[in-house]
C-alpha cells in the first residue's frame, strides 16, 4: 500500500510539474497553469503521498509486528538509517530470535529508538519480540507487555533442553520439592562446551521435614557459576519426591547465561 501511494504521488508531482511546460508550449504562458487555484495543492499532496506514508508508518508501527506470538530476541548488530523522526533515531536491530518450537534463527528489525534508551539496544541485550503467526521473519517490539515471565521461562526451558539438559530434569526442576544442600565434595569431570564444564557433586541435602541424605550427581554448569558451588557451600536444590537422588541446582541465571542460552544461531 505504501508503494502503490508513493507512485500517485511521485505521477502526480511529475505530471502536475511539468504541466507549465506544456503550457509554455501550447500557449507561451506558463503561469496559466502556474496561477491556477488547484496548483499548488496538488504539488503538495503529491509530494506527501510519496514521503507521509513512510514516515507515519514508522512513528506509529514501532516495529513490523503489533501481534503475534512470544519471542525473544538477542541484538547482534545496531545501525542507524540516518531517518529521525521528531528527534528519535530509525535504528536497523539485527537479531537472532527465539521463539516456541522453532529453532533460533537471525532477522532484522528496523523500528524507532527513543535517544533515551538507546542504552538498552546495544549488541548482546536481550529484548522481548512478538513474532507473526504468518512469517516468523517479521517480529516486532513487545511494548504491550505480551512476553510475560512464564513465556520467558518456557522459552528458556526449551533452549536448556536442547543444549543438553534432559526433560526429565526440566519436570523435576516445576514440580519438585525445595531443598538446602551442602556440597560435600567436588570432582572436575571435564569441559562441556563454551563456559561450561562438567562436576560430579556429592551432596548433604536437608529436607523442609529436617531429614538429610547424601546423594552423588553429576552437572554440567556454566563456568561463570564454580565460585557458588565449591566445597563447604550451601545452595539451594530442588529434588524429586519419587527419587530424591534425582535433583536439580537451583542457581540464579545470569544475564550472559541467558544471552547463551539464545544467542547465536550459527
Amino acid at each position: 500500500m505504501k508503494g502503490f501511494l508513493s507512485m500517485i504521488g511521485v505521477l502526480m508531482v511529475f505530471g502536475v510539474g511539468f504541466s507549465p511546460f506544456l503550457a509554455n508550449y501550447l500557449w507561451d504562458d506558463p503561469f496559466v497553469i502556474m496561477d491556477a487555484p488547484w496548483y499548488r495543492p496538488l504539488i503538495y499532496i503529491g509530494f506527501a503521498l510519496i514521503f507521509l506514508p513512510g514516515i507515519l508508518g514508522v512513528f506509529f508501527e514501532g516495529g513490523k509486528v503489533k501481534k503475534g506470538v512470544p519471542g525473544v530476541g538477542i541484538i547482534t548488530s545496531v545501525q542507524l538509517t540516518g531517518t529521525y523522526v521528531n528527534n528519535q533515531p530509525q535504528v536497523k536491530l539485527g537479531l537472532t530470535v527465539t521463539k516456541h518450537g522453532e529453532d533460533k534463527y537471525d532477522t532484522a528489525l528496523t523500528t524507532i529508538i527513543p535517544l533515551t534508551s538507546m542504552a538498552q539496544f546495544q549488541p548482546g541485550s536481550i529484548i522481548p519480540l512478538v513474532v507473526s503467526e504468518k512469517d516468523k521473519l517479521k517480529v516486532g517490539l513487545d511494548l504491550k507487555g505480551q512476553v510475560s515471565q512464564t513465556d520467558l521461562q518456557a522459552l528458556m526451558n526449551e533452549q536448556m533442553v536442547k543444549q543438553g539438559v534432559s526433560p526429565e530434569l526440566m519436570e523435576i526442576a516445576k514440580t519438585g520439592e525445595q531443598a538446602y544442600a551442602k556440597v560435600l565434595d567436588v570432582t572436575p569431570m571435564g569441559e562441556a562446551g563454551p563456559n561450561k564444564i562438567k562436576l560430579q557433586f556429592t551432596l548433604s541435602v536437608t529436607k523442609n521435614n529436617g531429614d538429610t541424605f547424601n546423594v552423588t550427581t553429576q552437572k554440567v554448569v556454566f563456568s561463570s557459576q564454580l565460585s557458588k558451588l565449591q566445597q563447604g557451600s550451601i545452595i539451594e536444590v530442588i529434588y524429586s519426591p519419587q527419587d530424591p537422588s534425582k535433583l536439580v541446582f537451583k542457581t540464579q541465571v545470569s544475564e550472559a547465561e541467558v544471552q547463551q542460552a539464545f544467542g547465536s544461531s550459527r
